[in-house]
């Protein structure tokens, strides 16, 4: 299974592979797929997702960077990702999975 695949079975089966709805669940099960791949399924992510999002480089993590999007508070600092409320769980989920799609579909 490929990255591609996996986020397509997180969007249309997710609890067939997580035990929650919680972001920082999808957020650890993807970057274990990565980690698993040493690293190449999401190999340009982190400087593209910061370029898209910040404009420029930064050494925030990807989670961080996504879920900052509809919560600028987890990148100042005062919201941890186990900690986000349950009703912004699932659209962070829908958002990270949206931006692995984009980021897969750039020519490469």
């Amino acid at each position: 299974m490929n990255l591609k695949e996996l986020c397509a079975h997180l969007q249309n089966r997710r609890r067939m592979y997580l035990p929650d709805d919680r972001y920082s669940t999808a957020v650890s099960f993807i970057e274990g797929f990565n980690v698993a791949l040493d690293g190449e399924p999401l190999k340009g992510f982190q400087r593209w997702l910061s370029e898209r999002i910040r404009g420029g480089e930064s050494n925030l993590h990807w989670a961080y960077l996504v879920a900052s999007v509809r919560m600028p508070e987890v990148i100042e600092g005062n919201l941890p990702l186990d900690q986000i409320s349950p009703d912004q769980e699932e659209l962070l989920v829908d958002d990270l999975l949206r931006l692995i799609d984009e980021f897969l579909a750039l020519p490469s």
